[in-house]
């Protein structure tokens, strides 16, 4: 039988990093060459195989039913020539190890840590993957993840890191200081949250310390806590977010929490496709989130 045509190589390796980064522009600086490099070898990979393997939008790329197909095929394929080839070799190049988490998380917690990481473990090969759903761990593609929920999770090995809570938070410059002062407030209301639920937004913080004549309906709406996060930080107003999340800002001074109330949220779990729980460059990743996140 004559041998199955694939596609070609370089588009191969374009897609597998825009779909495992969500973004061309992160698949172009891994690769080492411009995004619109990038965007072309996914428009020749889908003219070969005549069905759009992404869907583009302003803010991100996703996957298409078929471009699932393929970054699985394309994730565990790399993942096992790369292995292969540093056995040949007679090497010890680290595996590489990706990682998935909300935007939220990576971007708010996580990457200002990336360098503590690397330092105290620089035999990890991380990669990052950015999304907002449950992704499939597998051996070979997305191995890890940082969930949240209330666990345990019956497709991964898991192990809970820390319990969340949500805390007001808001620039020093507002000068709020009690829970009266909400009267006068600007209220910043996060509409994307999903999870925990109930959700622990304005009208529950105010029932909780007896603040009945807010009007909890009134402020300014962000479809993530990334963004309300932000706006707090330039003064635009006071939001509710997960204390982990708004660490580094508080711990700077860019935001504070000015009351002791909090909402209860659920957990951050580390978790793991069953067949690599104990590969070495798990054992130290999740210990190493223990000891972070707990901190």
């Amino acid at each position: 039988m004559p041998p199955t045509r694939l596609p070609p190589l370089n588009a191969l390796r374009a897609f597998e990093a825009t779909a495992r980064r969500a973004s061309f522009k992160a698949a172009a600086e891994e690769l080492f060459v411009t995004p619109t490099a990038i965007s072309h070898q996914i428009r020749q990979l889908e003219a070969f195989l005549g069905v759009r393997v992404l869907d583009r939008s302003p803010r991100a790329v996703a996957l298409t039913a078929g471009g699932a197909a393929l970054y699985e095929a394309t994730a565990t394929g790399f993942a096992e020539i790369g292995r292969v080839a540093a056995r040949l070799r007679g090497t010890q190049e680290p595996a590489t190890l990706t990682l998935s988490s909300t935007t939220a998380f990576l971007s708010q917690w996580l990457a200002p840590r990336m360098g503590e990481l690397r330092r105290l473990h620089p035999q990890i090969d991380l990669r990052l993957h950015a999304s907002d759903a449950i992704v499939e761990l597998r051996a070979g593609g997305i191995e890890a993840a940082i969930r949240y929920g209330r666990g345990p999770f019956a497709d991964a090995a898991s192990v809970a890191l820390r319990d969340d809570a949500f805390v007001p938070v808001c620039s020093p410059r507002l000068g709020i200081a009690r829970p009266e002062d909400l009267r006068q407030a600007t209220l910043i209301h996060i509409e994307g949250r999903t999870r925990p639920k109930p959700a622990p937004d304005w009208p529950r913080w105010c029932a909780l310390v007896g603040l009945d004549d807010v009007d909890t309906r009134a402020g300014l709406r962000f479809p993530d806590s990334l963004l309300a996060i932000q706006a707090a930080i330039a003064g635009q107003g006071i939001a509710i977010v997960s204390q982990p999340l708004a660490a580094d800002a508080l711990a700077s001074g860019l935001l504070e929490a000015p009351f002791e109330q909090s909402l209860e949220g659920e957990t951050y779990h580390f978790a793991c496709a069953r067949d690599v729980e104990d590969r070495p460059d798990i054992v130290a990743l999740r210990h190493w989130f223990l000891h972070s996140l707990r901190a």
